[in-house]
């Protein structure tokens, strides 16, 4: 009895409060849906970070404590919403979906409706979270491992993802498959962020690895659900809606893949084979 009670609450207001089942994605009206939001945040985003790193020495210092309580907060907040986002979505998508078409999952056909309802809610949600994430790279310039850390598969993800959601929440057509990547990249960010709040703590998990490669199988998965997507709209006659925008989305989760196969290839392959050869050395002295 309990867990139906907290099952009907938390659909209620994940999915059923009227500001989320009655939410629709107006130009100009929605915050953030204007041309000028994301274009502003992401020239931002990108100057600061180049003045930060251009011009470090004159930045303010805070103490190590300081740096490590302002990043549990950011990390245990992102993990939290991430967590909302996840839940909240997939119960959208339990409510929205219609009985028993499970290609709907991966296929709206072509005369669904226009971006309404809490699936694209939660898919604004997730949008405007990736402007809050751009806190990270703040973290990392003002810690003292920023030369370690900053990469550009860092910048590069963080200043194109708002820009991806935009232009998908904006497509004349609901765009297929845009609760799997809310979905997928909200549970990973759960993983990810709960890592960062674990290490903020002083206790640092030896799952870093799992991380990426949690990353790594977002991307693939994705992938292979366009897949699906694109062979429904060539074998089915009505079609799937906002192909266009999903190849495009392909094309970006291919190049993130690729990056991310390339880092974790550098840090984690080569410090095997370093760890080895050590291991080696010490045998042989013995």
């Amino acid at each position: 009895m309990k867990m139906e009670t907290l099952y009907s609450s938390t659909h209620y207001w994940l999915v059923e409060h009227p500001s989320i089942s009655q939410f629709e994605w107006n130009y100009g009206y929605t915050l953030g849906s204007s041309l000028l939001f994301p274009t502003v945040s992401v020239f931002i985003y990108l100057s600061l970070t180049l003045l930060a790193l251009r011009f470090s020495p004159f930045l303010p210092t805070f103490s190590a404590t300081a740096l490590h309580r302002i990043t549990t907060v950011h990390s245990l907040l992102l993990c939290l919403l991430s967590l909302i986002m996840a839940v909240g979505c997939t119960l959208s998508v339990i409510h929205q979906m219609p009985r028993h078409d499970w290609k709907w999952i991966v296929c709206f056909p072509t005369n669904h409706t226009l971006p309404r309802g809490p699936l694209y809610f939660w898919a604004k949600f997730f949008y405007l979270s990736k402007i809050l994430e751009f806190i990270d790279t703040l973290l990392i310039i003002l810690s003292n491992s920023r030369s370690r850390r900053l990469t550009f598969l860092h910048v590069y993800h963080h200043a194109t993802v708002p820009v991806i959601c935009y232009i998908t929440l904006s497509s004349a057509n609901s765009q297929s498959m845009i609760h799997v990547a809310v979905i997928t990249n909200s549970s990973v960010h759960v993983i990810m962020y709960a890592y960062y709040f674990l290490c903020a703590m002083g206790k640092r998990p030896r799952w870093k690895r799992l991380v990426t490669n949690c990353q790594i199988f977002q991307f693939i998965l994705n992938f292979l659900c366009g897949v699906a997507t694109i062979y429904y709209h060539l074998t089915t006659e009505i079609g799937c809606s906002g192909v266009g925008i999903l190849c495009f989305n392909m094309i970006f989760n291919t190049s993130l893949l690729l990056l991310f196969l390339d880092f974790r290839s550098k840090n984690y392959t080569n410090n095997m084979i370093i760890k080895e050869r050590a291991d080696n050395q010490k045998k042989s002295v013995y």
